[in-house]
Order: structure tokens, then sequence, then C-alpha cells
């Protein structure tokens, strides 16, 4: 029997599965450092003090760029004890914008990868982030038309997920999750009774990375090769 016989529904997460996105942040983060380095006190590890307010951050503001400026801003002050300039704030507001205009970036091979598994299989996105600027990403990608869903949630557990497949009517048993972090779209769907498909991605948010020893699942290189995985054998 092959994989594919198992399964009957192909969920595909979006950023950094479909198209680029950790990049902009990392580069965010970078003139973050620039901008507030030369007014931070001493003795403050910027990193550090970034990535602790983006998580105290994410009950109230969730995921994506508007939280992520959120907490650069917050940070930026707690950082220097109030003394960085306004205009030191305004270059950090003006590059939150322009993350929010910059264009889809597609990644290689998803058009196609997803073309040759909609042949055979439904497909559906579950991705999570920002509702307005997700939003406008599907939209602008010129990948929606192959789904036949698409949910943007706050989080991605094991909660949400049977939530979705249960209001979409997908069986979890029948169901396989594709894409490039192991917390977001592999643990929760395969605790759920789910199949899931790691494609790694070159950078990973480290709040993305988990321990992967007690967790069994398969990694492909590319996500052109899902239908091929599909098309093979099941072990």
């Amino acid at each position: 029997m092959r994989r594919g016989d198992l399964i009957d529904v192909v969920g595909f997460d979006a950023d950094d599965t479909l198209w680029e996105c950790q990049d902009t942040f990392d580069a965010a983060e970078q003139l973050f450092f620039e901008t507030v380095s030369p007014y931070a006190s001493e003795g403050i590890d910027l990193a550090d003090s970034l990535r602790s307010t983006e998580l105290g951050n994410l009950a109230i503001s969730g995921y994506g760029v508007k939280a992520f400026g959120l907490s650069m801003i917050e940070a930026a002050v707690t950082a220097t004890g109030g003394k960085i300039p306004s205009r030191a704030i305004g270059v950090l507001v003006d590059h939150i914008h322009d993350m929010l205009r910059e264009p889809v970036k597609l990644l290689d091979g998803v058009a196609g990868a997803l073309q040759s598994v909609a042949q055979t299989h439904r497909i559906v996105m579950i991705t999570k982030g920002d509702l307005v600027h997700q939003t406008r990403k599907v939209r602008t990608s010129g990948l929606s038309h192959h789904f036949e869903h698409i949910k943007i949630v706050l989080e991605k557990d094991a909660e949400t997920y049977q939530g979705v497949l249960d209001e979409w009517n997908i069986i979890p048993s029948r169901f396989l999750m594709v894409g490039n972090s192991v917390r977001s779209d592999v643990v929760p769907v395969l605790e759920i009774g789910g199949f899931a498909l790691h494609i790694p991605y070159h950078v990973t948010w480290d709040h993305e990375v988990v321990n992967t020893t007690s967790h069994a699942f398969e990694s492909l290189d590319s996500i052109s090769m899902v239908s091929n995985w599909l098309a093979n054998e099941a072990k």
C-alpha cells in the first residue's frame, strides 16, 4: 500500500515552507542591534532582552511582524533605560513598515509541488501569525487557488489542529501536515494521531526549536519531494 492511500488531506504550513519569512526577521534583529547598541545600558545583552520581550508578549500580541515590532520598541526602551532617541525608534518603525509591505518570495519548487500533490489529494493551508498580514501574503502569493481551505490561527498546538480538522470534517488519522517547524507543524499533529513531514529551512526561530529525540518523524530535503513520498510504499 502506498503512503498516499492512508491519507485523504495534505496540510501545508506557509512561512518558511511555501515562502521566505525568518530571513526577514533575522535582518530586522540585526538592525535592532545596530540601532540600539549605542544607547544601551552597560552590561545589557540586547539579544537576550529582545528574545525575552518577544516571548513575554506572545500571550498578548501573538506572532507576526506587528507583534515583533512592538517587542523591538519595548526592548529598545527597556535596554536603554528610556534614553534611546525618537529618531532611532523611527528607524525601527520604518523598518517594520517595510517588512509589512515586502512582497512574498516563494521558495523553489513550491508552485509545482502544490500542483502535483493536488492531483492526488485534497490540500489545505494552516498557518499562524497576524491575520491581516498573513491574509495579504496568501492573496498575493498566487497560491491560494490550490487550497480547499485556508486557516490562519493564533497558535499551532494539538487542540488547535483538532479544532480545525473537526471544522473541516477531516479525520486526524487520515491527515498529513507538511512544514518547517517541528514544534508547530510536526509534534502537535502526531499528538492527535496524524502524519507529519518536516522540511527544514536554513534558519529557524529559537522559539520553534525543540528536542526531537522523543518524537519519530520523517524529514525531506525539499517540498518537491512530497508527491514522491506519498507515492512510495508505506513502511
